[in-house]
């Protein structure tokens, strides 16, 4: 399991990176404000508890996610502007 708090910009984010299954491992990579979490997390579950959340899929590291585009986000997500398509580098100074 990987748990380190990583700097990206100006700014500070946790990074959870835990294989699961045979595959894919559960990513989430936590800001001040939201989060990014992969395919093994429900997006409609984020939006049921009010999260600024984004999610993204085919990833299996940081580097992947950060090179990666708004796969679906929560609806406080998009109150900050943020919309399926976006490049991640471009959002995640809003998380």
């Amino acid at each position: 399991m990987i748990n380190q708090e990583v700097e990206i910009g100006n700014k500070k984010y946790q990074y959870i990176n835990e294989k699961l299954g045979k595959k894919a491992p559960m990513i989430v990579i936590k800001g001040e404000t939201g989060y990014i979490m992969c395919g093994y997390l429900n997006i409609d579950a984020a939006n049921s508890l009010g999260d600024v959340a984004v999610r993204v899929t085919g990833v299996n590291d940081i580097n992947d996610v950060l090179n990666s585009q708004v796969n679906s986000c929560t609806d406080n997500a998009a109150k900050l502007g943020i919309k399926p398509g976006d490049k991640i580098m471009d959002i995640i100074g809003k998380l």
